[in-house]
């Protein structure tokens, strides 16, 4: 069929694509939002190839997008697929709306994807499709099979409805080569509420993704290797980067697990930044391990402001426990040299691991007083389903098999959920009414000239309601609240 003539055909078809919420689903005066920085990188790649065919295809963040339930039953009745990011804090939410969308929408079919999906590998109820792995390698060749009544039986990692039956297809799709990839269609996200980020405002800041998947095994981690890692090319990134400069993006987040890993495509990736003076601050996540001053200065030139260190405990045993594989001395060369840099450094911690107590707790208190960190972030251990922490624990008769998140408790550690939660409090309030940290956070905001947020954070502490604001910026819910929430198959 001439390519003109099937694209004017799938302009009928019409798409929506659903981000859930991770607070409780509700509509109208009961919808309560979830501070984003960025549109999510899984449903803007799948994007890009079926705007690319013709399809209408409309995108909509329950998260940031208020809607009456009327409007939502309005915005989904029409819609021929309707396409689920499933994430295992979101799973509960992802169930009610798919109750909604059957209850006024008989002929939509409901695809899911996303981390959940790909980790459980379990069908959720009232669905017509899972897809286990990167659903835009074969989004395209799935919506054509529906809506030609084809087989699915040759496509990797699909689950989905034959009869009444539930088929299982074995394997899991993913983009081998991430350079044939499409960019991310961002366009599907302009004017809408993100860029909320450490409880600020950013405009024009978007998140990519250099890189795919994780060779490390921590332990409290979901990847286990079910996705290989890869990389696109330096060439590759700076293209996308010189393209989202053109639309008026400033500030970049780069949502890889482990940017910094590969230091050469890093240095390459910087190298050709400042070469085309492309004017971007750039976010990125990396472990300990990659620490070199010279490496480091090259990021700095580049446009790098805050780098994103998984530290998770100022204690060797609690590492080794996670199977980090780094010690300590390497976490206070890495900091200690971005410091001195310029460059603002952002601590992820962990608390809760079953062999914590009072004294771990202490050492990382005085951790965070010797090292020069400008900011941290601190979680409840969660044990999520396809961890290896949640397999032992299920092993072990301390979670149940059909609880997809469950978080440190007196079951699993040595003190209940809530007495967990002083902790934390007390290493955020610790570590936020230090003067020390304020006046080097803002010598590093000026040189960086990001001096207005700066202002904003001093403004927020001031007034003492800065601590509840904090939010990771790559996890959409406020721990704070959802960690109460044991979602459930």
């Amino acid at each position: 069929m001439n390519t003109q003539i099937e694209n004017s055909l799938n302009n009928n078809i019409k798409i929506l694509l659903i981000h859930a919420p991770f607070n409780k689903l509700g509509f109208g005066e009961e919808w309560r939002p979830t501070e984003s920085v960025a549109a999510p990188p899984g449903l803007m790649y799948l994007a890009h190839p079926l705007i690319k065919k013709g399809y209408d295809v409309n995108f909509i963040d329950l998260n940031i997008d208020k809607f009456t339930e009327s409007e939502f039953i309005q915005t989904i009745k029409d819609k021929e697929f309707i396409l689920i990011s499933v994430y295992s804090d979101s799973l509960y939410n992802v169930k009610e709306i798919i109750k909604i969308i059957k209850s006024f929408n008989k002929k939509g079919f409901i695809i899911c994807g996303g981390p959940y999906c790909n980790l459980s590998r379990n069908y959720i109820e009232g669905s017509d499709m899972i897809v286990v792995g990167e659903a835009e390698e074969a989004i395209v060749d799935i919506i054509y099979r529906v809506l030609h009544k084809k087989k699915f039986d040759d496509i990797p990692g699909l689950i989905y409805l034959e009869k009444s039956h539930i088929v299982h297809n074995d394997g899991i799709i993913y983009v081998k080569d991430l350079n044939t990839t499409a960019h991310a269609s961002n366009i599907l996200a302009k004017g809408k509420n993100y860029g909320n980020f450490l409880g600020l405002k950013l405009k024009n800041i978007t998140g990519i993704m250099s890189s795919r998947g994780c060779p490390f095994r921590c332990t409290y981690c979901t990847h286990k290797g079910i996705i290989p890692y890869r990389e696109r090319s330096a060439e590759n990134v700076v293209e996308e980067l010189v393209e989202l400069k053109k639309n008026g993006v400033n500030y970049v987040i780069f949502y890889d697990d482990n940017f910094l890993m590969n230091k050469k495509r890093v240095k390459e990736i910087m190298q050709k930044i400042i070469e085309k003076k492309i004017k971007i601050k750039m976010v990125v996540q990396g472990r300990v391990d990659s620490a070199d001053y010279e490496f480091y200065k090259e990021l700095r030139k580049a446009g790098v402001i805050i780098i994103m260190f998984g530290i998770e405990s100022a204690n060797q045993d609690v590492l080794n426990f996670y199977k980090k594989g780094i010690n300590i001395s390497q976490i206070e060369t890495a900091v200690k040299l971005a410091n001195k840099v310029g460059i603002i450094t952002f601590g992820y911690f962990i608390i809760g691991a079953p062999i914590e107590d009072k004294n771990h707790l202490e050492v990382n208190k005085k951790f965070l007083e010797r090292v020069p960190l400008d900011w941290i972030n601190i979680n409840i251990l969660g044990y999520y389903q396809g961890s290896p922490l949640w397999d032992e624990a299920v092993k072990n008769g301390l979670i149940n098999k059909d609880e997809t998140v469950v978080y440190a408790n007196k079951k699993l550690s040595k003190y209940t959920y809530d007495e967990w939660l002083i902790e934390k409090d007390k290493l955020l309030a610790g570590f936020f009414n230090k003067p020390l940290n304020i006046i080097r956070l803002s010598i590093k905001a000026i040189n960086l000239g990001i001096l207005p947020i700066f202002l904003r954070i001093v403004y927020r502490i001031i007034n003492n309601d800065f601590i509840d604001k904090i939010r990771n910026p790559f996890m959409s819910a406020s721990k704070r609240i959802e960690n109460k929430i044991i979602a459930n198959n």
